[in-house]
């Protein structure tokens, strides 16, 4: 039991020893870093980790150890340098010496280094060391020798000339810095080299010979010069050009202008040039200030030459004679010049209006053109009358078509309502139809006024005609040529030189040809005006009826176009655009030409060139719209032309009515009548099979058709169904014949030529059977073929 409490008390009293005694902890140094990870997480300790990751490092302990390494490096480190001394992140390290640099104003960062002022100094020891002993030295130079900024360089050192650097910085190139030595030994040098010179002397040839310092050089000339030292004068400023000219040399050119320019009254840029003024213009200017020169392109020319000329101009003015002012100027001054020089002395004289400049130099009064003119007056008459005696035919220009005085009628109605009246004259007359149709080459002949030799291949589906020409001016007619007005000046005009009299002469063509115009004009004016107004009064009421039956035909051959295919419908177009749409065109194109007096040869036909030519003449208001028609004739398109013949006819003065139902059915009675009749007298049997054809077309389909003989056969084929299949096989039957005696009949015809050059090969006999034959069979249809059309004549109800 003793044992035990002794037991119990030594472990009581170990147990409050271990109460009583002081604890000691130890971290692990695992557990240090994530204490301090976290407390720098948690923005309570600011350190920086190492790069090898056994320390960490303040802020401020980084910013003394950088000024400790700048001071050990003499006053210049790199930052790369720094980041691997103190073996942190580069990004701390420029951080720190950003704020260290913005902090001390002792120290900079230029290109990633600190630099302090002790280490700016030694630099400028260094320099000034240099400069003494070199005279000048440069920041070039020394950019390439401390790596440095040139601007940093600069600004830096100039801070120090004067306490650190003995020297001065030249004023227009902050790149070079030189001591007053240097500037004295230099300014000595140039003293004495410019006081040699005696001729005008390029600057910058003597700086690459004797090695100047070009804006060092420039600032002592000049203050050498300001200052009387050297007597002479830099032209040309600080520039490549510059020049420096004696005053000795300055005084024999000087004088030497002086007296050309008096003996001379002119001066030359080039001779100028030539004595080593490099600008004359401004040398001219300055030195003579108060002398009145007139500048020219190569040359200036004194006030006495100009009074001279002057004087001259006025005289031939005076005198309605003319001059020759090449005497007068001098030989060296260009045409150009010349032509200034003379431009002037007709300003200064006002004589612009009343004289004129002929071969460069002569002036002529225009009192004595006019008088040049005059002498062509009598030839003028003459002639004229010659050429309206022989060529009548378009001499009336468009203006004078705007001229009523050039008119027939001469009233003073204007050309609106000339067209207004022609219009109550139309609509009171349009009563009578007369019958019409249009011509049909070699088979249909309706129309009374078609004239022979209208067209020699109407059947041809090219119509070949010249472009529309835009010109509106009329090709005039010559008066004389430049040969023929020098031979009359030489005769009558005295003396001239060859040169004046052709100059004159080209310029007198342009007028007299114009003055000849307008005699010619008058001329046929007075022999045409006398009878050309009633008959064209009378025939209106007929031109207005026979338009308006055109107009209806051309309507109504369009519709019967309608019913054929493409091809056969472009054919029959073409057919009617050939022959009835050139007939109204023709009709409306000499009815505004002989209403404005442009004639034209009414005995043959108005082909495309004359259509042309009278359409060149025309004023603007109708040659637009007839413009239009004559093109459209060349188009496929009947329902064009129709729209172009509305517009053309309104604006000739033709009343149009569309949709006049009474007319059309007048016309297809008309037409049929006429055809009916043709039928009856002709023995023909292609024009038989063609008429009957065309018949027998209006009949079933109640459509008038005015097409070509080649477009027969798609004729029959559209009547197939519509009349009997007795009379179809009839009419069928008859075409084969037809066809086959066209053939034969051109086979005997080469077969007579081949004959005539002894080639007949003997098989006439049996063609001329088989040509009789089918002859013989023709002859027998004929009357069948016609009793088709004629019975149904008999049979049926009046159109009308």
């Amino acid at each position: 039991m003793a044992a035990d409490w002794e037991e119990i008390r030594r472990l009581a009293a170990d147990f409050q020893r271990a109460q009583f005694a002081d604890t000691v902890q130890r971290l692990s140094e695992r557990n240090c870093i994530e204490i301090v990870a976290k407390l720098v997480e948690e923005k309570k300790l600011d350190v920086v980790h190492t790069l090898d990751g056994k320390e960490y490092i303040t802020p401020s302990q980084i910013s003394r150890e950088i000024r400790d390494e700048l001071y050990v490096n003499g006053g210049r480190i790199n930052i790369v340098d720094l980041q691997k001394i103190i073996n942190v992140d580069l990004v701390h390290v420029e951080k720190r010496a950003n704020d260290i640099a913005k902090s001390d104003r002792n120290i900079q960062l230029i290109l990633g280094q600190l630099i302090d002022e002790s280490y700016l100094n030694c630099i400028a020891e260094e320099v000034n060391d240099k400069l003494q002993e070199a005279g000048q030295v440069t920041i070039p130079e020394l950019c390439k020798t401390y790596d440095l900024p040139g601007d940093f360089l600069t600004e830096e050192l100039s801070v120090r000339i004067g306490k650190i650097i003995q020297g001065q910085m030249d004023q227009y190139n902050r790149g070079v810095i030189f001591t007053e030595a240097f500037v004295m030994r230099h300014k000595a040098r140039i003293r004495g080299l410019f006081s040699a010179v005696t001729r005008p002397t390029p600057v910058n040839n003597l700086i690459s010979i004797n090695g100047f310092q070009e804006h060092l050089l420039y600032s002592v000339l000049e203050e050498l010069v300001n200052t009387g030292r050297l007597k002479g004068s830099v032209v040309g400023g600080r520039q490549d050009k510059a020049v420096y000219i004696p005053d000795i040399y300055s005084k024999t050119q000087s004088n030497w202008v002086d007296s050309f320019l008096k003996q001379n009254g002119y001066l030359e840029f080039e001779a100028l040039a030539r004595l080593g003024i490099p600008d004359p213009v401004n040398y001219i200017k300055k030195r003579f200030k108060s002398s009145k020169l007139l500048f020219l392109k190569s040359a200036c020319v004194g006030q006495a030459l100009v009074d001279q000329l002057e004087a001259s101009v006025e005289e031939a003015v005076n005198s309605s004679t003319w001059t020759d002012l090449q005497p007068m100027i001098p030989s060296s001054l260009t045409d150009e010049d010349v032509g200034i020089l003379i431009s002037q002395v007709m300003r200064t004289t006002k004589v612009q209006s009343s004289a004129r400049v002929l071969s460069a130099t002569v002036v002529v009064s225009e009192k004595f053109i006019s008088n040049c003119l005059s002498l062509f007056d009598e030839a003028m008459q003459q002639k004229a009358q010659k050429e309206v005696k022989s060529n009548p035919v378009f001499l009336i220009t468009e203006e004078d078509l705007k001229q009523p005085s050039v008119l027939a009628e001469n009233t003073a109605t204007s050309r609106k309502d000339k067209r207004d009246e022609r219009r109550k004259k139309a609509s009171e007359g349009s009563g009578s139809v007369k019958g019409g149709g249009g011509g049909n080459a070699r088979e249909i002949r309706i129309r009374k006024t078609k004239k022979k030799g209208m067209r020699k291949d109407e059947d041809s589906d090219d119509e070949t005609g010249p472009t529309t020409q835009n010109s509106n001016r009329q090709a005039e007619i010559p008066f004389l040529s430049v040969d023929e007005i020098v031979g009359v000046l030489e005769e009558k005009v005295c003396d001239c030189s060859e040169d004046m009299l052709l100059d004159l002469a080209e310029h007198l063509l342009r007028p007299l040809t114009k003055a000849y115009q307008e005699v010619v004009r008058t001329t046929f004016v007075s022999s045409s005006s006398s009878s050309s107004g009633g008959s064209r009064k009378q025939n209106m009421k007929d031109l207005q009826e026979e338009v308006s039956n055109l107009y209806t035909n051309i309507k109504l051959f369009d519709k019967g176009t309608k019913v054929f295919s493409d091809d056969t419908q472009a054919n029959i177009a073409k057919h009617v655009l050939k022959t009835v749409c050139s007939d109204v065109t023709n009709i409306l194109i000499n009815f505004v030409a002989s209403d404005g007096l442009i004639t034209s040869d009414s005995s043959g036909a108005i082909t495309n060139e004359v259509r042309l030519k009278i359409l060149a003449k025309l004023p603007d208001e109708t040659k637009g719209p007839l413009t239009k028609l004559h093109s459209s004739l060349n188009g496929k398109s009947i329902e064009d032309f129709i729209t172009n013949l509305e517009v053309a006819a309104e604006e000739c003065g033709f009343m149009l009515k569309r949709g006049d139902k009474k007319r059309e059915r007048q016309a297809l009675f008309q037409h049929r009548q006429a055809l009916l009749e043709q039928l009856k007298l002709t023995e023909d049997h292609a024009l038989v099979l063609h008429l009957a054809s065309v018949l027998l077309f209006q009949a079933s389909t109640h459509c008038m058709l005015h097409a070509p003989g080649r477009c027969v056969p798609q004729i029959i084929g559209t009547l197939l169904g519509k009349i009997p299949e007795d009379q179809h096989k009839l009419l069928s039957r008859y075409q084969t014949l037809v066809v086959k005696q066209l053939v034969s009949q051109s086979q005997g015809q080469s077969r007579r030529g081949e004959q005539d050059g002894g080639n007949g090969d003997g098989d006439g006999d049996g063609d001329a059977e088989d040509a009789e034959a089918i002859h013989k069979e023709l002859l027998s249809l004929t009357p069948q073929v016609k009793d088709l059309i004629l019975a149904q004549k008999k049979n049926s109800v009046t159109e009308e």
